[in-house]
């Protein structure tokens, strides 16, 4: 009877476990670091303090005249393995404008070409990257000169510096597409219609 007793009981205990279903917790992944960018997300870039170059040229008189602007602001974000992604702003002062000539600069600053009191800056804005069929990069965005905005693809060349990169290229478009030139400047007698525009930024990984 003792025996018969200790196997019912035994054979109750293990149903009774069989029938509950009850499995230990499946352990929960470990949680994604919040600082930590996904891989293959694209990163975020800056222009290094103090670098950087964005410099014009346009025809004067049968004659290239030469310029640069010395304070401009670069953002740029990419990721190499999705371009499509990639994003670039630059805002440049218009009045840091230079040309190695005192009257040149007050004359191109004034309300009849970069009028920089009442236009202070000009900003191009590309949110979208895509690659050409000799392969290079380029942007796809829109630039506001002169309170007027135009499409604007520019060239990219990006050159790995570590974790950082170097961008580079030129671009030409038309001065009086954006207003650049009132009253008798805008005759391309003297003064060319098309500026060429060439940059060479590092930018600095920020995230």
């Amino acid at each position: 009877m003792t025996n018969y007793v200790a196997l019912l009981t035994a054979f109750a205990a293990l149903f009774a476990g069989a029938s509950s279903g009850a499995e230990p917790p499946a352990s929960k992944p470990a949680a994604a670091d919040p600082a930590s960018p996904p891989a293959g997300s694209a990163a975020r870039f800056t222009q290094a303090p103090g670098t950087g170059s964005l410099s014009f040229s346009f025809m004067q008189a049968g004659a290239e005249n030469k310029g640069s602007f010395r304070q401009f602001a670069t953002e740029l974000v990419y990721d190499p393995k999705n371009p499509a992604a990639g994003s670039l702003k630059v805002t440049v002062q218009t009045a840091s404008l230079e040309t190695q000539d005192k009257d040149r600069n007050d004359t191109l600053a004034g309300a009849d070409l970069f009028d920089v009191k009442k236009y202070p800056t000009a900003q191009y804005v590309a949110n979208s990257f895509a690659k050409r069929a000799d392969g290079q990069l380029e942007a796809i965005g829109k630039l506001t000169l002169r309170g007027v905005t135009k499409d604007l693809r520019v060239p990219l060349n990006l050159r790995p510096a570590g974790n950082d990169y170097e961008l580079s290229g030129e671009v030409a478009l038309r001065r009086l597409d954006f207003g650049v030139g009132q009253g008798e400047w805008q005759s391309t007698e003297w003064v060319g219609n098309d500026v060429k525009l060439q940059y060479k930024v590092p930018v600095v990984r920020v995230r």
